[in-house]
């Protein structure tokens, strides 16, 4: 994962939780995890595979990193399927750029879900909005039992409980402003990714949820479907800006 982005004049946008293990038993709670072949709980494990397993750097030039991931005896013992993922990070003056490529090597094809966990540092989790096209969207509340659907009633969005929440269809443009901060940072994506997922643990502190927010691009309500020798493409773009 990335664990760490800072901005020009010195500001932290990456938060990694103070309960994050570091020495490979888990995934790195912080920075931007993988979620991969699958987003949430379902038939495979947790969030996939991909967020605890060990990327090849390929490629390190100047201020862009190339990752690669590709399936291996581990990876088919729990989603049986050839692919090759490739995750671009490139570091340029005003903000983060990270791509995600993923290639079906095989003769099938297959479909998944996934999305950038990404955690978000911020001041204080009161201080904070998270604003984009929301008002009259549906939002899949995941913190009722069943999940259940609920109409947003305005643009921003504050974090006063525990939140598990997909908003589905909406994505590309969506803003934390921190007040504390004094700054913003819009999240925005131009191809692959669909929905937005918001995630706090409100009220945790072991977890640190005052200086955090998970704000994940994502491909979470509709599998995404890739055929023999094709690929899916997505990006997300962090930029930094005064508020």
């Amino acid at each position: 994962a990335t664990t760490s982005y800072k901005d020009a004049s010195g500001t932290e946008w990456l938060a990694v939780r103070p309960d994050a293990k570091f020495d490979g038993t888990k995934a790195i709670s912080g920075g931007i995890p993988h979620c991969f072949p699958q987003f949430g709980p379902g038939e495979l494990p947790q969030h996939g595979f991909a967020r605890d397993s060990m990327w090849e750097l390929v490629s390190a030039e100047g201020s862009k990193a190339v990752f690669e991931l590709t399936d291996n005896e581990k990876t088919r013992a729990i989603w049986d399927y050839p692919f090759k993922a490739t995750y671009t990070v490139d570091l340029v003056e005003d903000q983060l750029k990270t791509t995600l490529e993923v290639l079906n090597t095989g003769t099938e094809p297959f479909d998944f879900t996934g999305a950038l966990h990404s955690y978000f540092d911020v001041s204080n989790i009161n201080d904070v909005k998270i604003c984009g096209p929301f008002k009259g969207q549906d939002i899949i509340d995941r913190m009722q039992s069943p999940p259940a659907t609920i109409t947003a009633d305005s643009d921003e969005i504050q974090i006063t409980t525990e939140t598990d929440q997909i908003v589905p269809g909406v994505v590309g443009a969506v803003k934390i402003e921190d007040a504390g901060k004094a700054k913003s940072l819009m999240i925005k994506s131009s191809q692959g990714w669909k929905d937005t997922v918001l995630w706090n643990p409100y009220g945790n502190e072991n977890m640190g949820y005052k200086k955090f927010v998970c704000v994940e691009a994502a491909a979470a309500m509709e599998p995404v479907s890739v055929a023999p020798g094709q690929s899916w493409v997505a990006d997300m773009d962090l930029i930094p800006a005064a508020l």
